[in-house]
């Protein structure tokens, strides 16, 4: 990190800056400080970073278990809708031919 010296000379030297009034050496001093500060900026944030890298990997794969689940249960539903669709024509097909046998007992039954 930057001590109290460097970072006042950083805050004069970008003021200068503003005021378009730097040096070449001043130019290349203010550099060497910016470059300083942001090698201290990114070491600091390289724990932060790898954590996120982590969390990220993590929402990823989290992320990718659900989709596998949605696709499981859109397949069930798909089989289930086959199945009641099946179920419902079964179904038809029984009442219609418990009717014809009860109209066959009625028909009988009025024979007699």
């Amino acid at each position: 990190m930057m001590n109290e010296q460097q970072r006042s000379r950083l805050d004069q030297l970008r003021q200068r800056e503003q005021e378009d009034l730097l040096t070449e050496t001043e130019r290349a001093e203010l550099d060497l400080l910016v470059a300083k500060v942001e090698a201290a900026e990114a070491a600091y944030l390289v724990p932060a970073t790898d954590r996120m890298g982590r969390e990220r990997e993590a929402v990823e794969s989290r992320n990718r278990a659900l989709e596998g689940l949605i696709c499981r249960k859109q397949e069930l539903v798909g089989r289930l809708r086959s199945f009641l669709t099946e179920a419902q024509a079964e179904r038809r097909a029984i009442d219609q031919e418990l009717a014809a046998v009860l109209a066959d007992s009625r028909d009988s039954d009025a024979d007699l």
